[in-house]
């Protein structure tokens, strides 16, 4: 299950280094049309708050497998093996049952604003929306399997 979600992982790290690579251009092309050339182009800045939503809640999921996330590490150093391995499974407990209250409010914020079109790319809202339930699932695989590397020591 460690080579799956290390499988996904790499993915979406890909993905996340493609949406910043796309916008930079972006931005890069909104700077270049607004002062340079005096047209600015309306979709580019459009594009660009997209994306920056999509890198924030990817980057998220991605940050949750390897344990960039602020944790309770030094509460645990005083803690024993035992306390700290119950710690550590209700914290991803409580982390797994509000990441899926997020997927499902997501998923169903994302199907309702399907209808919904953005006004400069005409792309429907939803598309945008439909990083929410993704990254809750892509967060839930990741604080499982970082939570069993942290109580027993191995993928």
């Amino acid at each position: 299950m460690g080579k799956v979600i290390s499988i996904i992982n790499s993915i979406t790290r890909l993905v996340i280094i493609a949406i910043m690579g796309l916008m930079v251009v972006a931005v890069f092309l909104q700077v270049l049309f607004r002062f340079i050339l005096d047209q600015p182009l309306a979709w580019t800045e459009e594009l660009a708050r997209y994306l920056l939503v999509w890198l924030t809640f990817l980057g998220s999921a991605y940050a949750m497998s390897v344990k960039a996330h602020i944790g309770t590490e030094y509460i645990q150093k005083f803690l024993s093996p035992a306390v700290n391995k119950i710690v550590l499974s209700v914290a991803a407990l409580l982390s797994v049952l509000f990441f899926l209250v997020m997927i499902q409010q997501g998923y169903m914020l994302a199907m309702r604003s399907m209808t919904q079109t953005s006004p400069g790319l005409l792309l429907p809202m939803g598309v945008v929306y439909m990083v929410i339930p993704v990254s809750g699932v892509l967060l839930i695989l990741n604080v499982l399997h970082v939570t069993w590397k942290d109580i027993t020591g191995k993928e």
